[in-house]
């Protein structure tokens, strides 16, 4: 399986690049929006690896649903055995780096304990102080 993620900016190209040398993750790949390039280059570049790829699982993540990198993807999973998931977070490029293949149900349920990642620490940090 491969993961592609796309982005805004180096958003994608940073997470990309963290995975891979603090995770050793070896099927990651990214694809940028750019000012110069704009959406264009990202489906380019999107396009080429889906090529390479040909036959292989691929799940796609973007950063931001309604945002231009999304809406660029979202028409390429009409590939087979491609996946689109918007709003990622390293908890859950971590739990996808990790599988060799997926279903939509494991999709599901890595989205779901990727969410519980995201807690405002000022409030766990006041319930804590309350059980105190």
């Amino acid at each position: 399986m491969k993961i592609l993620l796309v982005s805004h900016g180096d958003l994608a190209a940073g997470m990309c690049s963290t995975l891979k040398q603090f995770f050793g993750a070896e099927n990651v790949y990214s694809a940028c929006v750019t000012q110069e390039g704009g959406t264009e280059d990202m489906l380019c570049a999107a396009r080429k690896y889906l090529e390479e790829w040909d036959g292989e699982q691929v799940v796609i993540c973007s950063d931001l649903k309604c945002g231009s990198a999304n809406q660029t993807a979202f028409p390429l999973i009409a590939r087979p055995d491609t996946f689109l998931i918007t709003g990622i977070n390293l908890s859950l490029l971590l739990q996808l780096q990790m599988e060799d293949c997926v279903t939509p149900e494991s999709l599901q349920e890595m989205i779901e304990n990727a969410k519980e990642d995201l807690v405002l620490m000022n409030a766990l940090a006041l319930d804590a102080a309350d059980d105190e």
